[in-house]
């Protein structure tokens, strides 16, 4: 019986403008179905899209939290390298946090997977191989 009660159906009245009446009439006569099936579909239609667009929208709107969130905390532990170039635009050094312009020489880290890009000022690249280097030393 519930199933009874669920399908009752309403009447809702609204006022339309007459080239509105008469684009509903022409669809409704294309896909040969009477006027008042095609309203109550496009209304039901219209009602799920902008539910996926808020669901998507929320859902984009966390992953891109997330990211900033990462990207303040971004380590450079999964860096496995370092390629040289001229950067463009500015960026900040993320061994300490220098400010690097436009033309200045600088190093972009390399990753397996995606990351927010990470920049190290020549200084801090020349200081990657001196812990290694000192061990060498100590150890002859």
């Amino acid at each position: 019986m519930s199933r009874v009660r669920d399908r009752q159906e309403r009447w809702l009245h609204a006022r339309i403008s007459e080239g509105l009446e008469g684009a509903l009439k022409r669809e409704a006569r294309r896909r040969r179905q009477p006027v008042s099936l095609l309203v109550r579909n496009v209304l039901e239609g219209a009602f799920d899209l902008v539910e996926d667009l808020m669901e998507n929208g929320l859902e984009v709107a966390r992953r891109s939290q997330e990211l900033v969130r990462t990207a303040g905390r971004a380590t450079l532990e999964d860096v496995y390298g370092w390629q040289e170039l001229i950067l463009n635009r500015p960026a900040a050094c993320a061994g300490c946090d220098a400010r690097l312009r436009g033309g200045d020489p600088a190093y972009r880290g390399l990753r397996d997977r995606a990351g927010p890009p990470a920049f190290l000022c020549p200084p801090c690249v020349r200081r990657l191989g001196r812990p290694g280097a000192d061990r060498e030393e100590e150890a002859r």
